[in-house]
């Protein structure tokens, strides 16, 4: 980049304009120099080493004389000499800056008089103010000339605390500075911003300063630091629709992300407790995990444990895409202690994702890594252990069926356990239209279809369920109360398929699931999961061949329990609705056989 051209407009880049550190004057101490002859030690000489040298402000104070209220008493001389600086600042720039100044102030300015009454000093001060340095800025020789803006502005922040000004001085600076210093002078004016008071636009140029001071990941942990600041996100959020789009695009996503991470609870939580971040557009999230994530591995793993927690759990998410979940993973999931439940939460999650993917090599190697840093995780071994067992598609099968048809299984994809029914290649056809059908039905009590299809030319339906198959040693550990409420939970499923058109075989108890109660209740307490055989048909069909089956099953089920004398005589009966079995099984199980 060319530098600006000289304007005659201009003053000469006087070095007394800008803040320059004062030196001490070297005083030779005898006991000092005769120390560093014991000790071999050379003197420093500041001429020659830098790092010896007082290094001035990045961005130097505001003068105490230009505050107002200062006191009416004569300068002291160590301020009468900082007035001389400032003095020949306005006479270089009084043009410029097409200031208006009174006889005195004339004087005080070219030299004539010296600087001596503070009230006067104060008000010639004052007049290099926020309007008068910005409409200069705005003016040609300074508007094109950024080295020029630079000098002007560097000593027009010694006279003013306006944040117009300082932002000024940071937008000019960004271009002819390095980045160190730029960078240096971005932290020390936010260190002065009042942010419960500052208003949306210079927010918003305050963020265009970060834009052009800062890139890539050093641009992130900035914000991050400032969003640190409940001062800062207020004004933040307020300022969010007045932010122009080009600022927006690259921290509204950046925001979401804070908020998700930093500022709720945590994930394991999040289901029970509504938190900040909930309800982040999760393309805005993915963009702002991308440029967390574009930060070198060494910067990512220097982030502190709760920040690096929160973008591993957030990429991990569903919604996130899959190449940030392995780029976060890849980096962050190492760095944290293996022995903690948060590095066995996230390993879990992390083989989750790729077991969801189909990954099962790269989830194998996530839980081996877990199951060496902590044995016996009883999460991880089940796992492992489906991964090794024999599958149909993505189920993996656990066992045999002890009776019936439905083999415990586990589904891989979502890492739950199901049940399994296969049948014969022959059967393949009814197979999947009794899958159809089971689908179809969203009735309660009924279990959900997970996968079905052809493995292998195995054709199979899973499904998920609470509970176990019926069995006879299941039977045989229930009560009289027990029987009763599951005999009234089967007549209740066989009337809700009837209502629903669909025509069940049989009844056996093989079929169902049984989901133990703690207190026997007309309550349902079984779920339907195996609907071999079932076909449509008319409901009044359906509901005179169900009530034949149940007043058949109720031996079965009854045994040798007491019956009431209500449902003993339904079993007599020739013919019964499943509606008068299931009030006659209602009555027994509550103790009366009295008509309500």
């Amino acid at each position: 980049m060319a530098p600006d051209p000289p304007d005659s407009r201009l003053p000469n880049p006087p070095s007394h304009h800008e803040p320059t550190a004062h030196r001490p004057r070297r005083r030779r101490r005898r006991g000092r120099a005769d120390a560093r002859r014991e000790t071999g030690k050379p003197p420093t000489d500041t001429r020659t080493d830098p790092s010896a040298r007082e290094s001035p402000p990045v961005l130097p104070a505001v003068s105490r004389l230009a505050e107002p209220g200062g006191g009416t008493d004569p300068l002291a001389p160590a301020e009468i000499a900082e007035m001389k600086e400032h003095l020949a600042f306005i006479r270089d720039y009084k043009d410029v800056l097409r200031l208006k100044l009174n006889a005195a102030e004339d004087l005080l300015v070219n030299g004539q008089r010296e600087p001596s009454d503070r009230g006067v000093c104060r008000h010639l001060l004052g007049k290099v103010d926020r309007t008068v340095v910005e409409s200069a800025v705005g003016r040609e020789p300074l508007r094109s000339n950024t080295a020029a803006r630079a000098r002007m502005l560097a000593g027009a922040i010694r006279l003013t605390a306006d944040l117009g000004v300082l932002l000024a001085y940071l937008e000019t600076l960004a271009h002819v500075r390095s980045h160190a210093e730029a960078a240096a002078a971005f932290a020390a004016v936010v260190q002065r911003i009042d942010f419960e008071n500052v208003s949306a636009t210079r927010l918003g140029r305050l963020l265009q300063v970060l834009i052009e001071t800062f890139g890539g990941h050093e641009r992130v942990q900035v914000l991050f630091s400032l969003l640190a600041m409940p001062a800062f996100r207020g004004a933040f959020d307020v300022a969010t629709p007045s932010i122009p789009p080009a600022v927006a695009e690259v921290f509204m996503p950046l925001r979401a992300v804070h908020r998700r991470i930093l500022e709720q609870t945590p994930a394991r939580d999040r289901q029970n407790s509504p938190a900040p971040g909930a309800g982040e557009d999760p393309a805005a999230l993915a963009t702002g995990v991308e440029q967390v994530l574009s930060a070198p591995d060494p910067v990512l793993r220097a982030y502190a444990e709760p920040l690096r927690i929160g973008i591993l759990e957030l990429a991990l998410e569903r919604d996130i895409p899959a190449t940030l979940g392995d780029r976060a993973a890849g980096v962050l999931l190492s760095s944290l202690p293996r022995a903690g439940r948060t590095y066995a939460r996230l390993a879990i999650a992390r083989a989750a994702q790729l077991l969801a993917r189909h990954a099962d090599d790269r989830a194998r190697a996530v839980l081996d890594e877990l199951r060496r840093a902590q044995p016996g995780l009883r999460v991880a071994e089940r796992w492992r252990q489906a991964l090794d067992a024999p599958r149909v598609g993505r189920i993996a099968v656990r066992g045999e069926p002890e009776r019936g048809r439905l083999a415990p299984a586990f589904w891989l994809d979502r890492q739950r356990f199901v049940w399994l029914r296969c049948a014969g290649a022959h059967a393949a056809d009814q197979l999947i239209a009794e899958a159809a059908l089971h689908r179809s039905l969203s009735l309660p009590a009924i279990a959900p279809v997970v996968e079905h299809g052809v493995a292998s030319g195995i054709p199979y339906l899973a499904v998920a369920g609470p509970g176990e198959p019926l069995t006879i040693a299941a039977m045989q550990r229930l009560g009289a109360g027990e029987r009763l409420a599951l005999a009234a939970a089967v007549a209740r499923c066989l009337r809700m398929l009837a209502l629903a058109g669909v025509l069940l075989p049989d009844a056996e108890l093989e079929r169902f699931l049984h989901i133990p109660q703690q207190r026997p209740g007309p309550g349902a307490s079984i779920v339907l999961a195996d609907l071999e055989g079932a076909v449509l048909a008319e409901p009044a069909t359906a509901a005179a061949a169900h009530a034949a089956t149940a007043v058949a099953l109720l031996p079965r089920v009854l045994g040798a329990a007491r019956l009431r004398p209500a449902v003993d005589e339904i079993l007599h009966r020739s013919a019964v609705a499943l509606e008068e079995l299931i009030e006659s099984l209602d009555r027994a199980i509550l103790g009366s056989d009295e008509s309500p």
